[in-house]
């Protein structure tokens, strides 16, 4: 199931949108715009980016575009693993972190939305993450394909990641997939292999929208 996954989500993403200038023919990769462009650096795309999150896959970049529920899905999981760890100081939290998981590749680049590493898996990567985190968590937007995201997922697995984390605010579920099981969890999210002892509520982490919150004032 996984395999027919990944293909399908390889082939939603292997064509880029580009245009055809009949006048002359393809338009040089230079004239395009970067998200049409296929044959991008990683030093290339970082410089386009200004500043922006993104992915590039096979030279083509992908910029990330999160909606309100992703980003407050995200806030609410990295706040909870940053005051974790600075009581457990054994690893750092670090979202929208550029990984470099191709040593052979200049047009590859990854980005989870949170990247969580122990400690001694920090060493040497002061100026670039060059291996998988010990866990990965992506949380999908609503325009986002399942088997895109699940494809994701066996990648960080397939590069070395122990666990990851899969969260669909849609489904209001999280997907842990390890090297040995995949299984949803819409109870309690715990990882006591790499964070012993942290938790959270699975509906915390999807506490969207907040209507029966008190307006200030009230």
């Amino acid at each position: 199931m996984a395999t027919v996954m990944e293909q399908e989500a390889l082939t939603a993403d292997a064509t880029p949108s580009a245009r055809t200038y009949y006048r002359e023919g393809p338009a040089p990769e230079e004239d395009l715009r970067p998200e049409e462009r296929t044959d991008l650096t990683i030093e290339e795309a970082e410089a386009l980016a200004q500043g922006h999150s993104f992915e590039l896959i096979d030279g083509r970049m992908v910029f990330k575009m999160a909606d309100p529920k992703h980003s407050s899905c995200q806030g609410i999981l990295y706040g909870e693993l940053y005051v974790y760890l600075k009581k457990n100081p054994i690893g750092k939290a670090l979202p929208e972190l550029n990984l470099r998981l191709w040593p052979e590749s200049k047009h590859n680049l990854r980005t989870p939305d949170i990247a969580v590493f122990l400690n001694e898996n920090l060493r040497g990567m002061e100026k670039h993450a060059t291996r998988a985190p010990d866990l990965a968590i992506e949380i999908a937007s609503d325009d986002d394909k399942a088997l895109a995201v699940f494809a994701k997922g066996r990648l960080y697995l397939e590069k070395g990641s122990r666990v990851v984390w899969l969260v669909f605010p849609s489904e209001k579920r999280v997907m842990i997939m390890t090297p040995t099981e995949w299984r949803w969890e819409s109870d309690t999210l715990t990882c006591p292999e790499l964070l012993p002892g942290f938790s959270i509520k699975v509906e915390q982490i999807f506490s969207w929208p907040l209507e029966e919150a008190p307006h200030p004032g009230e």
